[in-house]
């Protein structure tokens, strides 16, 4: 398994490009140095949980999304964080709204598979 460092500096990377954010615009967000933004990037530096949760909230992503690296493939099924929010949106409906919701994804999953 490849360090923590580098993983969690992966996920912050990831995150950032999807956002289109540069190192400096994010670093400016989060009220920290370019170099200590590149240096948790590139997994050189270990940040503190506060400073990675600062990250996350600028990326608009959850700790979890960052952290989720971290765990045996063999132990968990990962999530993307799309999939994370509809999960946790489907926690608050009932059951009649979760099958709604469960019968317009497998439509969905239907029509892209023809």
């Amino acid at each position: 398994m490849e360090n923590i460092e580098f993983l969690i500096g992966k996920r912050v990377t990831g995150a950032r490009t999807a956002k289109g954010l540069t190192q400096e615009q994010l670093a400016e967000k989060c009220s920290i140095s370019v170099s200590s933004l590149s240096r948790i990037e590139t997994g050189h530096n270990m940040t503190s949980l506060k400073t990675l949760n600062i990250i996350a909230n600028a990326l608009d992503v959850s700790l979890d999304y960052l952290l989720y690296d971290l765990c045996d493939k063999s132990e968990t099924r990962r999530l993307s964080p799309q999939a994370q929010e509809i999960a946790a949106l489907l926690e608050d409906m009932d059951e009649n709204d979760r099958q709604l919701a469960l019968d317009i994804i497998l439509a969905v999953s239907k029509r892209r598979k023809r």
